[in-house]
């Protein structure tokens, strides 16, 4: 199987194996909305908003996509990846922010 850039008549996707990086963790994708996602290229992102600013490329598949400790040590889709693929619109991680909308609905209010 490969992945790299798919083009699509409406321009790149990003090529991301949601299933062999352990899918969107509702956790990560839960802290990457206080994130800052400014777009400088054609899926090239600057995160900021956390400790530090890290850049995120979505379209590069021979670079690591972010250079935060938590992609380039565990290779998982980090929280500033989910960010910058939120900003895209990408369907993936809007299917995983309605599941975490639908478990904050659920969970009982605190007294």
């Amino acid at each position: 199987m490969r992945f790299d850039v798919i083009d699509t008549p409406s321009g790149a996707v990003p090529a991301l194996d949601f299933p062999a990086l352990g899918g969107v963790s509702l956790d990560r994708l839960e802290r990457c909305l206080h994130l800052r996602a400014s777009r400088v290229g054609p899926g090239r992102y600057r995160i900021a908003g956390g400790a530090q600013a890290h850049w995120v490329d979505l379209y590069t598949t021979s670079l690591p996509r972010c250079d935060c400790g938590d992609h380039l040590w565990r290779d998982q889709i980090c929280k500033h990846i989910l960010a910058a693929l939120l900003r895209e619109g990408d369907e993936r991680v809007l299917a995983a922010l309605r599941e975490l909308v639908a478990q904050l609905r659920d969970r009982p209010i605190a007294a």
